[in-house]
């Protein structure tokens, strides 16, 4: 036995896996020449892999893709290094069929993979560097504290209302100032507790606060390095971008002419309209529910800026408002205003107001 496996030889040959990531296994399912091989679970960790690909199958071609989702980049990053070739794709994008749907496991999730991977079916996403990367996580505490800031004032307001609390008609309209603050602390509640409970949630919608104003520092720090800075001042140039809508965007997006055209980025940030065509009938639907959620939104926050501010915008919004509605026209005017970011990007150009196009 011993003797047959040292001479194993798989030169020329090419083994595909499809890994199921999971925190604390991976599920691994080997294909090699539409030959389903085996499905077997393993440690979570790249090492573990290879040993096991290369003591089976030594000196073969390795091919190995796994969804994106909470893992990162880290495992295709560390599998190259030891030159074994892997890509990371969107999980909407490997294929499935209603069988597979209604039987989903983690042999069966592997499954999919390897097949669609040795099908050539499957498409790689961007994976940005690892400064990029540690970037984006930065900008990205912005919006998780907005979101901390939101449930934390949110239950102040919960807790006022079960206790039969109005506001005054001064802080009716609260922007939730110091003055708001010194009064919630200083309110004169008759239970103990209930007190106590109201101070400790005012203290921390200060400490997020705090940690807001850190991370904004922070933020506007890094845009001034030379790979971000030129391309920032353009940006903030356009109508409705700020530096934070610009940080979002560099970071988010990393190189704009990783798209080859307009509609992928379009795609990408999801201002695409759903299609639903047969023969000669076409007929386009809303924009696809596949998108960049915080783009989106962002973009649709500046359009709105946008169209205020800029009066070839204006007229643009106005005239879609009149055909189809303000909430389509909204969208329209974002994806055009989507079309000109790219512009000012590539080009490295500041932004002009009143043209047309």
């Amino acid at each position: 036995m011993t003797k047959l496996k040292q001479n194993l030889n798989f030169t020329g040959v090419t083994i595909y896996a499809g890994i199921d990531v999971h925190l604390k296994s991976w599920n691994i399912t080997l294909y090699c020449n539409d030959l389903y091989l085996k499905s077997f679970s393993q440690p979570p960790t790249t090492k573990a892999l290879k040993e096991y690909l290369q003591n089976n199958y030594p000196n073969a071609g390795y091919k190995c893709a796994y969804e994106s989702g909470f893992c990162g980049y880290w495992i295709e990053r560390e599998l190259r290094e030891n030159n074994i070739e892997c890509i990371v794709v969107n999980a909407a994008d490997v294929p499935q069929t209603d069988k597979s749907v209604k039987n989903k496991t983690d042999k069966n999730d592997s499954k999919r993979i390897a097949q669609a991977l040795q099908a050539g079916l499957l498409q790689p996403i961007y994976i940005p560097d690892q400064e990029l990367e540690a970037d984006r996580q930065l900008v990205r505490c912005n919006e998780r504290f907005n979101n901390d800031l939101i449930r934390a004032k949110n239950r102040i307001k919960g807790l006022l209302y079960q206790l039969g609390i109005k506001l005054p008609e001064c802080f009716a309209n609260s922007n939730w100032s110091r003055k708001f603050l010194t009064w919630l602390k200083e309110l004169g509640l008759k239970n103990t507790s209930a007190k106590v409970a109201l101070q400790h949630q005012v203290l921390m919608v200060e400490f997020i606060r705090e940690q807001k104003l850190k991370v904004l520092k922070d933020i506007r720090t890094l845009l001034k390095k030379e790979r971000y800075a030129g391309t920032v001042k353009y940006l903030c140039s356009v109508p409705g971008i700020g530096p934070i809508t610009a940080a979002s965007l560099v970071t988010e997006i990393g190189e704009m002419k990783r798209f080859s055209c307009f509609e992928q980025l379009n795609c990408f940030v999801g201002f695409y309209p759903s299609q639903f065509s047969s023969g000669e009938n076409i007929h386009q639907g809303n924009i696809t529910g596949r998108k960049h959620n915080r783009l989106r939104s962002l973009l649709i926050e500046s359009a709105w800026t946008a169209v205020r501010t800029d009066p070839a915008m204006t007229k643009a919004y106005n005239d879609l408002k009149i055909k189809i509605g303000g909430k389509r026209a909204i969208i329209k005017t974002a994806r055009k205003l989507l079309s000109r970011i790219r512009y000012v990007w590539i080009h490295q150009t500041h932004y002009q107001k009143g043209l047309i196009k």
